[in-house]
């Protein structure tokens, strides 16, 4: 069963909001939110669409055709057989969308109380119950299903976006690596138990399974 919406995860900046999508050819329709909207700027990288996964016999240009508002664009790209395979639209008044193709959008309001507005509206016209935005983590994508309760997934870490320091990305990155380390050893007692023991300076040394040879699989 295809869902409007499969995802929802706010970012860092309070003001910003991912939307995770059920992968189709075009998930278009969610900018007719934005039909009033006028463009100040835009970035779409379109392919002719010829209705097979071969599409070499058509090259990827982009549109350089104006639009003065999202209603106009969006009458345009449906009546043409377009792959889109990058969209960045800016509007005049400060919001901002880009589609990672063909499954995940990203919202930029203004401010919070315009994100969590455009996020109930999402929510209310894909057909699922009012969610507690203020109970929601950030940088954690939760899901929705029919009947069941908005969910994340168990123990979910965040995960960084565009929006945090090197600081806080260097940060994440060590306490990530360290707890993938402490889940391969307790799942690989075994090896703990074989290094128990060894002498300083030993050549005996414990290796990631991320690097180990595909000859001697652990």
């Amino acid at each position: 069963m295809y869902l409007l919406i499969r995802s929802i995860e706010l970012l860092s900046n309070q003001k910003s909001l991912c939307v995770g999508m059920d992968a189709t050819l075009s998930n278009l329709w969610i900018l007719l939110h934005f039909k009033e909207l006028k463009i100040k700027s835009k970035k779409i990288c379109y392919q002719r669409y010829n209705g097979h996964h071969n599409n070499n016999a058509y090259p990827k240009r982009w549109l350089k055709k104006h639009f003065e508002n999202t209603a106009g664009l969006l009458n345009y790209l449906y009546s043409k057989m377009y792959d889109i395979h990058y969209l960045e639209i800016e509007f005049t008044n400060g919001w901002k969308v880009k589609e990672h193709p063909h499954h995940e959008f990203l919202f930029y309001t203004s401010s919070t109380e315009e994100r969590n507005t455009l996020l109930n509206k999402l929510v209310f016209i894909s057909g699922f119950d009012p969610i507690d935005i203020p109970s929601l983590k950030q940088n954690i994508p939760y899901y929705f299903k029919a009947g069941v309760p908005l969910y994340a997934l168990d123990n979910a870490p965040p995960w960084p976006d565009e929006f945090w320091s090197e600081e806080d990305r260097d940060a994440w990155r060590k306490a990530y690596a360290e707890s993938e380390m402490k889940e391969y050893l307790k799942a690989h007692p075994e090896e703990v138990q074989e290094n128990l023991g060894e002498p300083f300076g030993s050549d005996t040394t414990f290796t990631h399974p991320s690097v180990i040879d595909d000859e001697h699989p652990f």
